[in-house]
């Protein structure tokens, strides 16, 4: 049987998953790392823990291989304690201009994995005394973002999928709650557009905080959600964007 807690951190590669994955590590967490496409990347940050946690690849949109890492997981603990489901793959288009094989691969990447991975880790999660699913989701949400038409719908499906398992779950001692980080400077970013440092200090001083969310503002945010400062916190939103969704 094992004694420290254990988290698996979806999409732990790079990014805020990385953060997360760090900051739990940090609090004595036994962190799982997954990665989807970039095996190197994932072994960085797995041995950047240096810990007896776990390396997995995990695409969570693919049933198939969210079920094969649920058994090399459970061939090692026999419980879990913390899910984060962070990670996803972007094609931004307008409605007009978005192809149906990149509105299928964006909500395939988004929300697809957001059900499937607490779906099948679930039975792992109800062993714990104290399950916690942590689902990343964005402030387009509640506001979509013009130009980004699948992730905007995604993202909100995912918000009404948290709030159903909120629900369903609490019975069972499961809180679910979600994290809303703003448009935060990541490596993920590349290919976008996005990469000079001109449009990124446009987007800090148009914050009313006059800067953009970092990968570890939203990993702070992640452990407070799961400690037990917030054990009575369920279904909540908890936005990390220094009020710009209020503009």
């Amino acid at each position: 049987m094992q004694d420290a807690k254990t988290a698996l951190v979806m999409g732990s590669s790079r990014g805020i998953g990385r953060a997360i994955a760090l900051k739990l590590h940090e609090e004595g967490y036994q962190v799982v790392v997954t990665y989807c496409y970039d095996e190197s990347a994932g072994k960085k940050v797995f041995k950047e823990i240096n810990s007896e946690g776990l390396l997995l690849r995990l695409d969570g949109g693919d049933e198939k291989s969210v079920k094969n890492s649920v058994e090399k997981f459970s061939e090692k603990y026999d419980r879990l304690d913390v899910l984060v489901v962070s990670g996803m793959h972007d094609r931004a288009h307008s409605f007009k201009e978005t192809p149906y094989e990149d509105w299928k691969f964006v909500l395939n990447s988004k929300l697809d994995s957001s059900f499937l991975v607490p779906k099948y880790f679930y039975p792992l999660l109800k062993k714990s005394k104290s399950p916690n699913i942590i689902l990343n989701t964005s402030s387009v949400a509640e506001k979509p973002q013009v130009g980004a038409l699948a992730y905007s719908v995604a993202c909100a499906a995912v918000a009404n999928l948290m709030k159903s398992m909120a629900l369903e779950l609490a019975p069972e001692g499961f809180r679910v709650n979600a994290v809303c980080p703003g448009t935060t400077r990541t490596d993920n970013w590349k290919g976008f557009g996005l990469e000079d440092d001109d449009m990124w200090k446009r987007f800090a001083d148009s914050n009313p905080m006059k800067r953009v969310p970092t990968p570890e503002d939203i990993a702070e945010a992640v452990s407070y959600l799961i400690s037990d400062k917030a054990k009575y916190i369920n279904g909540l939103f908890l936005y990390v964007d220094g009020g710009n969704r209020h503009k």
